[in-house]
């Protein structure tokens, strides 16, 4: 008989072996999976109006960054001399590095088209102006963009420009280094030291690479009879160029021939690993790390029920790590146990915190905000306001909450990260060495 723990993790293996497909699993390189405009009117609760939306975006598909054009090159090297890799020379250009790809355009146009037919009784009495609508990205190209080309997808039909009756919109940037609400890790100068460089961090990712991924490069290097033999961390670079030259090219018979199944679980896996310790729950203070972007937008909401706003839509477009933070702050796709390297074949199949799921390109969180009478359901001495959350424009319930949250009640869940005092918080003179953590996350 197998002991129970061997058994549980033959039980994994074979469910994860089922409709296996590897283009589901690059992570945060994964390319959204909703390719249609096509999109059903939402539901309202009764006696409730929509009167208020907020989206945060990642932009559309991108091409590699400077930093993973390096790691190409140093497969060519590497495979210089290796005969079935001898053609798969780098095939991107350095001076488009980082830059959104026309796949990325259309991701967020066909986001903005739905956003309309889902929305459509929101949107069809809103004329664009700039009290009304408001657009922001961060000061990276992509996401403006991306913002441009979702807004084409909402408003077209609808503007004065054209045949296609365009409309031109405004996306207001702000310093990189002062982006609380789209870039906050670059505006938080502690946060390298607290999470990125994070001694835990490292440790974890160099235990993978030793223990799970040094066995998969053993196979490449004696089915090749590459010398000197590849590293572990060389398996993460073909893994990258896969993920590339599917997005970019729509082809998988370069680097992607070289992994199997057991490969790609494991490298997203190792993927998943940075991202949670890098900007989600693997560090404490990535739970505060979004508290400006809910702070404001609370204040927005309150200040629109209250009569002192008009605006009925603000729209935000930056990157994974966005998408991250917001949802750490929230609490939605949290494991009840933390991810760690040594658990990989116990929580490789029922994770939670899986970036190829949670942060694609073009990943997104939708936040409606309903304005109701007569509700006899709410609980007492709670407003009539409700919010509901949609991640990749499906609806999760906020940990604590119901599916439509009564707004004070999601206000009680951020508790005293609203009104946070971002700039102190981030202040580098706070951290001296990793002892002071702790002390830091209990101010």
């Amino acid at each position: 008989m197998f002991p129970s723990s061997l058994f549980i993790i033959l039980l994994c293996l074979i469910k994860i072996s089922e409709g296996f497909n590897f283009k589901d699993h690059f992570s945060t390189k994964r390319l959204y999976p909703i390719v249609t405009n096509k999109a059903t009117p939402i539901k309202v609760p009764e006696t409730c109006e929509l009167v208020q939306l907020h989206l945060v975006s990642r932009h559309g598909a991108r091409y590699p960054s400077p930093g993973d054009n390096e790691r190409f090159d140093t497969l060519d090297k590497l495979f210089a001399n290796i005969s079935l890799a001898k053609e798969w020379r780098n095939p991107f250009n350095k001076f488009e590095a980082g830059l959104l790809t026309s796949r990325g355009e259309r991701e967020l146009y066909l986001l903005g088209q739905r956003a309309r037919k889902r929305y459509f009784k929101f949107w069809k009495n809103i004329t664009y102006n700039t009290n009304v609508v408001q657009l922001q990205s961060s000061t990276i190209s992509r996401s403006g963009q991306s913002g441009i080309a979702y807004s084409l997808g909402l408003f077209e039909g609808y503007g004065t420009l054209g045949k296609m009756k365009l409309q031109p919109v405004y996306i207001f940037s702000v310093p990189k280094k002062k982006d609380v609400e789209l870039l906050m890790h670059h505006a938080c100068p502690i946060w390298v030291n607290i999470s990125k460089n994070n001694p835990e961090t490292k440790r974890q990712l160099e235990t993978f690479l030793r223990t799970h991924l040094s066995l998969n490069v053993k196979r490449i290097n004696d089915l090749l009879g590459i010398n000197p033999p590849l590293k572990a961390i060389h398996l993460d670079y073909i893994y990258r160029a896969c993920t590339f030259e599917v997005t970019v090219f729509d082809r998988s018979d370069t680097w992607c021939s070289l992994l199997k199944k057991d490969d790609f679980l494991k490298l997203e896996f190792y993927h998943d690993l940075l991202y949670y310790h890098y900007y989600s729950y693997g560090t404490l203070f990535n739970t505060k790390l979004a508290c400006q972007y809910y702070t404001n937008m609370i204040k927005s909401v309150e200040n629109f029920l209250d009569g002192k706003s008009q605006l009925k839509s603000i729209l935000k477009f930056g990157h994974a790590e966005t998408i991250l933070f917001l949802i750490t702050m929230i609490g939605l796709f949290q494991d009840t146990q933390p991810l760690k390297s040594d658990k990989y074949f116990l929580q490789v199949n029922s994770q939670k915190f899986r970036t190829s799921k949670i942060a694609p390109f073009g990943s997104n969180i939708y936040f409606e905000i309903y304005n109701c009478t007569n509700r006899y359901d709410l609980e007492p001495n709670y407003s009539t306001t409700l919010i509901q959350v949609l991640v990749n424009e499906k609806p999760y319930v906020i940990p604590g909450c119901y599916k439509y949250c009564p707004w004070n009640k999601f206000k009680a869940i951020l508790g005293d990260a609203i009104n946070c005092d971002f700039k102190n918080m981030c202040k580098s003179n706070n951290f001296n060495n990793t002892n002071n953590i702790e002390k830091i996350l209990l101010q």
